[in-house]
């Protein structure tokens, strides 16, 4: 019922945003595009409470997702400390609660969404503490973060055939229901790499590495890799975006011809046109009851914190046509003055009765650094 509350409570305050923007249109910044994101991101930190929001309209709140995927961004655009401050923020009301989730509420209640455990959540939080070093956190906080590894092995894991569990959890596609998904496989070999990346960070073994056990990138391989990409899930053969970027902008997989293969995979699907990215159609792909509220959400609308990341692996193929895509997302933060959420495949921001979308993401940070590292 809690849960239920909150949902209900984060619905209404996205749909009054909806209502507002029907009557007043966007808000907008001023300046250039990397004046335009550097207000945003300062805008999303929580002075008083001292951590980066996701939003400032649809997502006021702490998204671990969502912060991790923008981490290392914000570190290397100078805000290391502000990102101390957002993971001491979160500790502090998970150890509260004796455990992690995917969202802090404004109020400081916790939630997952949907109601599901959300694998990824948990992965990019350790990511983030490694990327911020926080090292006094993860000592202070050695024994909460064991307890949560224990945890994720246990309600994640199938120990028997190591690989994740034959059911649907809450992931970066948060309205499909997809059992056995492969990007909650990636996500299991993120945390993995993490566990020792931190250790390596102290110098000595903080944390205890459940899943090495398991040869996870190795089952990743097996049992979701078609031989030219990698499949939605055991039972779905079906290409999706996210499940053949992440592999490789986290690292997870090195192969460049795995990559090159991915890619050349989502372009014949056309995920990235007219621009990337898409997550992809499949008749197999079922999706939770919520998303008669945004039709179409997530299937062949186009999403900023999907088309970022690709734009970065595809620097390393084709370097040239990446800087011309992101040139095209310049283009787009410059009409709206901001930094827009999601797009319809007209590239218009997208819309439904019940929601309008974002256009102050923090997301704003990974745009800066991509721009940063390609030179333009």
């Amino acid at each position: 019922m809690r849960t239920i509350i909150i949902h209900l409570c984060e619905g209404m305050r996205i749909f009054r945003r909806r209502i507002n923007v029907l009557f007043h249109g966007l808000s907008q910044y001023s300046g250039d595009d990397v004046e335009i994101c550097r207000k945003i991101i300062e805008g999303c930190y929580d002075n008083d409470k001292k951590y980066f929001r996701t939003s400032l309209n649809n997502y006021p709140e702490f998204y671990s997702r969502d912060f991790g995927m923008c981490a290392q961004a914000l570190v290397n655009l100078g805000y290391r400390e502000k990102v101390l401050d957002t993971l001491k923020y979160a500790l502090g009301i998970y150890v509260k609660y004796n455990k992690m989730a995917l969202v802090i509420s404004p109020n400081g209640l916790i939630f997952d969404f949907p109601d599901k455990y959300a694998p990824d959540g948990i992965a990019y939080f350790f990511r983030s503490l490694r990327i911020a070093k926080a090292k006094a956190l993860i000592e202070d906080n050695k024994d909460f973060l064991n307890s949560e590894l224990k945890r994720f092995e246990h309600i994640v894991i199938d120990k028997k055939n190591g690989i994740v569990k034959n059911k649907a959890f809450s992931g970066m596609r948060d309205h499909a229901v997809v059992k056995a998904a492969c990007y909650d496989m990636i996500m299991a070999c993120m945390l993995e790499d993490e566990i020792d990346r931190i250790n390596a960070l102290m110098g000595k073994k903080v944390l205890v590495n459940l899943l090495r056990k398991y040869d996870l990138k190795k089952n990743l391989v097996k049992y979701y890799w078609t031989g030219t990409y990698f499949k939605d899930s055991l039972v779905n053969d079906a290409i999706t975006g996210h499940c053949n970027i992440f592999p490789y902008w986290l690292d997870v997989i090195t192969d460049k011809r795995m990559m090159e293969s991915s890619i050349t995979s989502i372009v014949a699907k056309e995920l990235d046109s007219p621009l990337p990215l898409k997550y992809g159609i499949s008749d197999n792909i079922k999706y939770f009851w919520g998303e008669i509220f945004v039709k179409d959400w997530e299937k062949d609308t186009i999403w900023v914190f999907l088309g970022i990341p690709y734009i970065e692996i595809l620097s390393k193929v084709d370097k040239n046509q990446a800087i011309t895509y992101l040139k095209r997302y310049k283009e787009l933060i410059l009409r709206y003055k901001g930094f827009i959420e999601v797009f319809h495949k007209e590239i218009r921001p997208y819309s439904s009765l019940f929601f309008y979308s974002d256009n102050t993401m923090l997301w704003a940070s990974i745009y800066l650094d991509a721009k940063k590292k390609l030179g333009i």
